[in-house]
């Protein structure tokens, strides 16, 4: 559903413009207030003692400054912090601003005379840099403040609530254990474009955020990832399908699930069926499908489980029964169809009479939503792989447990995505990221490793998650297994 509406044209340089002129125009109007209500639930109590820190010491030192400014030891901190290796490898502008800002954290704190005389030297020879400057916003909170932009009212509203309440979720876990705390800063975009794109505006230089998270439809995160791009920060798109975001910058990432993660999960069903598994291909004719195949011939491959024939035709193709019946003679004990809906409704229509009892595998243009009554009879069965994740084992329990307790329903597909998202945050802070250009490097540790998702910079989940399983029962589709339900 979300790919079908979110599919758009992305230009960049009318996107580009659009961009610099919200970011760098005049102001119209005050931003709207945080509101308070939709702060992160609090996590749980206990001493600093009972939280871990940041895995290098930049990044401790940091988190220290700025949940304990006024400790004794502020002075210190700063000192040890705007010299350490971490800090001087930034860029030149990001570097001036955070040891500025390190340099006045310490200053404040009452530092003894020889650490005070320190703290000013180092002031004075990072030059002046305006208290309301953005890199002096962002040096100021870190990564700790996280921007949201999605739809919280109007036609997709459910989408962008659910997907936040998983997300509240990820950064939760991370507040109990960690240091320092992280906290959402959420503004609605309406389900507008433009709005958004103002929101994302208000964030990025009035609160000075590094990392932006939003749109969940293509179209919207256009302008978004656009506006990211100009000044040097970070977005986490969790549910866009326009593979030309990426050309905007490299600080783009996607929450994406492409051929290559979906073909696996079908080869991993099939070998986990049978050892003697073997599979033959339907495939239409088209760019995409012919793509799809080649994954799912490699992911076959991989875990032994052999292609016995493929039979490619014409996507608009009437009559298939010669093609099914050459692929039945090879005896394989399954059918992989990968084409539009149109050719699997002209399949699941011929079934009965070519190849009674298939056993039928596909992906997302199998929904039966979207195929005749006799197709979804004759399809009754068949196991298709979405481009939706679904978690697994101990994560998957832990998640709808905590979900259902705290808002008192089912989790959903958006709920899961809001969660992987969070999840991929948690990973960067930490391991020690302390800047934008930190937090980019870290999340591309995070991207698949196959050439398509990198160029997309798709982000592999950092807990056992997979592409929904769904068959057709009664004509419905249905989860194979326990797994998110539809927002």
């Amino acid at each position: 559903m979300l790919r079908s509406m979110a599919r758009a044209s992305v230009f960049r340089p009318a996107l580009l413009a659009m961009a610099a002129a919200l970011l760098l125009g005049a102001k119209t109007a005050s931003p709207p207030a945080p509101d308070a209500s939709k702060a992160v639930p609090e996590a749980s109590k206990g001493t600093a003692s009972e939280k871990r820190y940041p895995a290098n010491r930049a990044a401790e030192l940091k988190a220290r400054l700025l949940e304990q400014p006024g400790d004794p030891a502020a002075a210190s901190w700063a000192l040890e912090y705007s010299g350490s290796p971490d800090v001087m490898r930034l860029e030149p502008v990001t570097r001036t601003a955070e040891r500025a800002w390190a340099a006045r954290v310490g200053l404040a704190a009452s530092p003894a005379p020889a650490e005070r005389q320190r703290l000013q030297a180092l002031l004075d020879s990072v030059g002046s840099c305006p208290l309301d400057s953005v890199v002096i916003k962002r040096a100021a909170q870190g990564l700790t403040r996280i921007g949201v932009v999605v739809p919280l009212s109007g036609r997709y509203a459910l989408f962008g609530k659910t997907f936040v309440n998983g997300l509240r979720i990820a950064i939760d876990e991370h507040n109990r254990d960690y240091r320092p705390a992280l906290s959402l800063i959420l503004h609605d975009s309406e389900g507008d474009p433009l709005v958004g794109a103002r929101k994302a505006r208000w964030l990025l230089k009035d609160h000075g955020v590094s990392l932006l998270v939003g749109e969940v439809l293509s179209a919207n995160t256009a302008p978004l990832a656009a506006a990211t791009q100009v000044l040097g920060a970070v977005l986490i798109s969790p549910s866009a399908t326009n593979e030309r975001l990426a050309i905007l910058g490299d600080g783009v990432f996607q929450l994406y699930i492409g051929p290559n993660a979906t073909a696996s999960a079908l080869a991993r069903q099939l070998a986990g069926e049978s050892a003697q598994s073997s599979v033959a291909m339907l495939v239409a004719r088209t760019a995409d499908d012919s793509l799809q195949a080649v994954a799912v011939a490699k992911s076959c491959d991989f875990a032994a489980v052999r292609v016995l024939a493929t039979e490619r035709v014409r996507p608009d193709e009437a009559d298939l029964s010669k093609h099914l019946e050459k692929l039945h003679a090879k005896k394989p004990t399954a059918l992989v169809l990968i084409g539009p809906p149109r050719m699997i409704g002209v399949v699941g229509a011929q079934l009965a009479t070519v190849w009674p009892k298939a056993r039928v595998f596909g992906f997302q243009s199998m929904d039966p939503e979207n195929l005749s009554e006799e197709s979804r009879e004759g399809l009754e069965g068949a196991i298709f792989f979405v481009e939706d994740y679904a978690l697994d084992g101990a994560p998957r329990d832990t998640f709808e447990t905590h979900y259902q307790r705290a808002f008192k329903e089912t989790p959903t597909r958006m709920s899961v995505r809001g969660y992987l998202t969070g999840l991929a945050i948690d990973r960067a802070v930490e391991a020690g990221c302390i800047s934008a250009s930190q937090l980019r490097e870290a999340l591309r540790g995070q991207v698949y490793e196959s050439d398509v998702e990198r160029a997309l910079r798709a982000l592999r989940p950092v807990v056992p998650a997979f592409p929904e399983r769904l068959t057709i029962r009664e004509g419905k589709a249905v989860p194979v297994a326990e797994g998110p339900v539809d927002p």
